[in-house]
């Protein structure tokens, strides 16, 4: 019974206007409409009532009084987080929440830190309320500490919040979720589809939903920044027992972008192009061998896409000595980007 009321209680949390957002108080039988639109088992509305009046007690929603009636909103910095400890924050944990909000540089983690947007203010107003020497030390450490990407930097598409809350939230109830989405190649689609979702995915700074439809046995991809709409369905699906997210990713390796089956892959690397490998190896299998001022390396690898740009970016700091395949490809590359650069 307990579990039932802690997720009863983060959806109410969740869907209640917020005070510190100007939020508008709603009613008890207004709220009860929103919980039954999506959740599988909804509760009652007395049960929506005694709940709300728990969290009264627990000063964590306030409430007006409309005629005969009782109105509600969240209180402004309280959150599913905030409902599971009432105490007041701790330096050290308003540190942490002040790292973690700093460094989500990725797309999933800092949509998701959206949601705790409120508690991300009581942690800097905690850090910024210094006392001592030693509460001063936690406010200086956020300036020591640095994180820089080492790729080169794009600017990805922006996801909507609001689309990115459905798809989430879909994808955690096993529900049916009814999207519009427009490829390159239908950029003027309006046309929704019903997908099941399985799992989101970020790749290079693109987030991706995997999901299957009911008559395709095999998952597609779908980028959410190429979905216009996304809304959660209350019918619920079978989610599939034999899928495997990280199979998916890791070792159908479908993010590598048409896979190709696995090759023996020697490479030679002048200089210290390929140093890193020493550290961080290609493969489980893979043999580094010192032969003058090359660097070898053997290894068994997925021939993908990726595969090739990653080996461009060396430009002529790596030759493929095997496959021959892959070689010749290259080097006929090689020759069409020798002659493009050509003097005239």
């Amino acid at each position: 019974m307990r579990g039932l009321s802690t997720v009863l209680d983060h959806e109410i949390l969740r869907i209640l206007p917020d005070e510190s957002k100007g939020g508008e108080f709603v009613s008890t039988p207004d709220l009860h409409r929103q919980l039954v639109a999506f959740m599988i088992d909804p509760p009652v509305v007395k049960t929506v009532q005694r709940r709300l009046e728990k969290m009264f007690e627990d000063q964590l929603v306030e409430f007006e009084k409309r005629g005969t009636s009782l109105v509600w909103r969240k209180r402004a910095g309280v959150s599913g987080l905030a409902s599971g400890g009432k105490g007041a924050m701790t330096h050290d944990e308003a540190l942490a929440l002040h790292t973690l909000r700093r460094f989500s540089s990725r797309q999933i983690p800092s949509l998701v830190a959206e949601t705790l947007s409120n508690v991300f203010e009581v942690a800097t107003r905690r850090l910024e309320s210094v006392n001592s020497e030693h509460e001063r030390q936690y406010r200086k450490w956020a300036d020591k500490v640095e994180v820089e990407s080492g790729g080169f930097s794009l600017q990805h598409p922006p996801i909507n919040g609001d689309l990115f809350s459905s798809v989430s939230r879909a994808l955690f109830y096993e529900q049916k979720l009814e999207i519009v989405y427009r490829p390159r190649s239908r950029a003027d689609n309006v046309a929704p589809k019903i997908v099941h979702p399985l799992g989101l995915v970020e790749v290079g700074g693109l987030v991706y939903l995997v999901a299957a439809m009911a008559r395709h046995p095999n998952p597609a991809m779908y980028r959410l920044d190429r979905m216009t709409d996304a809304v959660m369905l209350p019918e619920s699906f079978a989610y599939p027992r034999e899928f495997s997210l990280a199979s998916y990713v890791r070792q159908q390796r479908q993010f590598d972008f048409m896979v190709e089956g696995e090759v023996a892959m020697k490479l030679r690397f002048s200089g210290s192009a390929g140093d890193h490998l020493i550290e961080s190896a290609l493969s489980d299998d893979q043999e580094v061998t010192h032969c003058g001022e090359f660097l070898e390396v053997r290894g068994t690898v997925l021939l993908s896409q990726r595969l090739r740009w990653w080996l461009r970016s060396f430009g002529p700091n790596v030759e493929v000595l095997e496959p021959a395949s892959l070689r010749a490809e290259l080097a006929q590359e090689a020759r069409a980007l020798a002659a493009l650069y050509a003097e005239n």
